[in-house]
């Protein structure tokens, strides 16, 4: 009996599916990656034919980013095209598209902009949606398509990709109405923290599977872009990055520069400050690779702190062997960890010559997963019951 039922599950895991990915990034070069993109080819590596859907931009998103509005328009509007074996890429831009403001005033207007946006996809998404053995919807604006999904395609498997708390992000309180709502109707929600599933409505079907990192690209021998003999920090993403944090870091420790990738800076920028903006991720990770020290500065409360465990760059730091200086709300339990006072740091030297001084030991390697782990588990969880 046992024997039959573990063939079972190697046919069931051997099956290639069809996939649609429903998501607010945008799979583009030169823009940064996310773990939906990482999860998405590697099921397509794995033999799925996987669609991966930008929503949540529209014509009005000229306005905030023209070089991405531009891209998309050029390559991906309304189709999709092929990215990698087994990969199509697609975007829909109608002329206007309901958003996330953060003003409270329009918040009031949000339910029903997002409930119409949200009740219509163009033939190109629909087509595929209808064939599809797996709709997986991720966090955030794509909420507001779940009832529409489903119409398309009452039998589908549906997937929640949730990767952040909706306040956290600023999302617009009609999508939190919409969560709640469809929590218990999907088949699946994948988190990557805990601390993040316990703060999600009751009634879902969760499961827990960490981030991973790209093992392959982080082993690639690639030469250091530091120049030999200095010491270098880095930043990756721009998550309630702590800009006050990285300057005063900074001038306690001016023989070290510090590299942010992603976020913006405002005020006034140090001398050993250089901001890179958001820059394709295979190009990152030479930085994050030869680095003295990695930075997790977020500026987070308490209700923030689950960030800590569905970060992307701890696990890639850590895999790189690299100290970690990061606030000490985070209870992050790895021994690269030098943490500091959110509020009140008086002793920014010592925690930098603290994080200078940690081995770069391979034992920092330990249980860190690869993407292809999370994505053969997340597929598993999808379709188990």
């Amino acid at each position: 009996m046992f024997h039959h039922k573990a063939i079972q599950q190697t046919v069931a895991q051997d099956k290639t599916r069809k996939i649609v990915i429903l998501t607010s990034h945008v799979f583009l070069p030169g823009y940064r990656k996310a773990s939906v993109h990482f999860v998405a080819q590697n099921w397509a590596e794995q033999g799925n034919q996987v669609y991966f859907t930008t929503v949540g931009h529209s014509w009005l998103s000229y306005a905030k980013d023209r070089p991405r509005f531009q891209a998309l328009s050029a390559h991906q509007a309304n189709h999709f095209e092929a990215v990698q074996p087994n990969l199509w890429a697609g975007a829909y831009l109608p002329p206007v598209h309901a958003f996330s403001s953060g003003n409270a005033v329009l918040d009031r207007f949000s339910d029903a902009a997002f409930r119409l946006y949200g009740s219509y996809l163009p033939k190109f998404a629909r087509r595929q949606i209808a064939e599809a053995d797996l709709v997986v919807i991720e966090s955030g604006s794509p909420l507001c398509f779940f009832d529409t999904v489903h119409r398309y395609n009452p039998d589908a498997r549906l997937l929640y990709f949730c990767r952040d708390l909706l306040k956290s992000v600023g999302a617009a309180s009609v999508l939190e109405k919409i969560q709640e709502k469809a929590i218990p109707q999907f088949d699946t929600i994948c988190v990557p923290s805990r601390l993040l599933a316990e703060r999600l409505p009751a009634g879902g079907n969760i499961r827990f599977i960490p981030q991973g990192v790209d093992a392959s690209l982080f082993d690639e021998s690639r030469p250091s872009p530091y120049a030999k003999g200095t010491l270098n920090a880095v930043s990756v993403g721009n998550m309630l990055f702590d800009e006050e944090s990285v300057a005063a870091m900074a001038k306690a420790a001016p023989e070290v520069t510090f590299h942010i990738f992603g976020a913006h800076w405002h005020g006034p920028q140090p001398a050993n400050v250089i901001v890179y903006g958001e820059r394709d991720f295979d190009s990152i990770v030479p930085y994050i690779r030869h680095a003295d020290i990695g930075l997790a500065p977020y500026r987070m409360t308490a209700s923030e702190i689950y960030l800590s465990e569905s970060s992307l760059k701890l696990p890639q730091y850590s895999y790189c062997k690299l100290p970690i200086l990061m606030p000490d709300l985070i209870p992050y339990a790895g021994r690269n960890a030098i943490t500091y006072r959110l509020d009140g740091e008086t002793d920014w030297r010592g925690k930098i010559d603290a994080a200078l001084a940690l081995p770069h030991s391979d034992e920092l390697r330990d249980g860190i997963m690869t993407w292809h782990d999370v994505a053969r588990q997340t597929l598993e969880a999808a379709f188990e019951g």
